[in-house]
């Protein structure tokens, strides 16, 4: 008998392992959305001085980092975006899963 799998994203993760998937994907994502949060926060730059230098310098180097698409903030929100899918994929499968078992077990137990 070949062993069942589900596919989330680019990975193959054998059905009796989906509950310690959805843990580790939920323990990455938690420390995604804190990421994504620092992210905003730490990433802002300040100009070093009043000069032109210094200022344009500062506005390139936050929209580069904050800046929408390709900006690390962006990346980081895309990367929490991905984990959330995922975490719901798994848990959609995992109650798939139940339902057909617990489907399989009634039709089998009504016939014995």
């Amino acid at each position: 008998m070949s062993k069942q799998y589900v596919r989330v994203g680019g990975w193959r993760i054998d059905l009796d392992q989906v509950p310690a998937a959805i843990k580790i994907f939920n323990d990455a994502l938690d420390k995604a959305e804190k990421l994504t949060a620092r992210a905003k926060g730490e990433l802002q730059v300040e100009a070093m001085g009043g000069d032109d230098v210094s200022t344009g310098l500062a506005v390139e180097v936050n929209k580069r980092h904050l800046g929408g698409q390709g900006s690390t903030a962006w990346a980081t929100e895309r990367f929490r975006d991905e984990l959330v899918k995922a975490v719901a994929q798994l848990e959609s499968a995992r109650r798939h899963y139940a339902r057909v078992e617990s489907a399989s077990r009634q039709v089998l137990g009504g016939h014995g």
